[in-house]
């Protein structure tokens, strides 16, 4: 059988901040799934880290674990605050930046 997601145990409840660590300078990522369809990362930055701008082919939603982070799409600028969503709409130019250390979930969503 195949192993839809991958890089952390199953059937375990597992704490979020064991997967990735902040650090400076750096953005340490762990992807658990990236299929045809679907992809879903862990992600943690910096201060000051970030990625973008670009367009992903998909819908992609961040949810903040900690942290804060600024969020341009387009032409506007939104923070996110831990505990809060933001969808990034496919084909937009958008980038994240880590306004303080910062640790979130990705989910890419997009058509086969």
């Amino acid at each position: 059988m195949q192993e839809l997601i991958k890089n952390i145990e199953k059937s375990k409840a597992i704490d979020f901040d064991s997967l990735v660590s902040c650090l400076d300078g750096q953005i340490e990522t762990v992807t658990m799934a990236q299929k045809k369809g679907v992809g879903v990362t862990v992600l943690a930055f910096g201060k000051g880290e970030g990625v973008g701008p670009h367009a992903a082919k998909g819908d992609a939603l961040i949810y903040i674990h900690q942290g804060v982070a600024t969020v341009r799409i387009d032409d506007e600028t939104t923070e996110a605050t831990k505990g809060q969503f933001v969808v990034m709409p496919a084909n937009i130019p958008h980038q994240v930046t880590a306004k303080e250390d910062m640790k979130m979930l990705l989910v890419v969503v997009k058509e086969d």
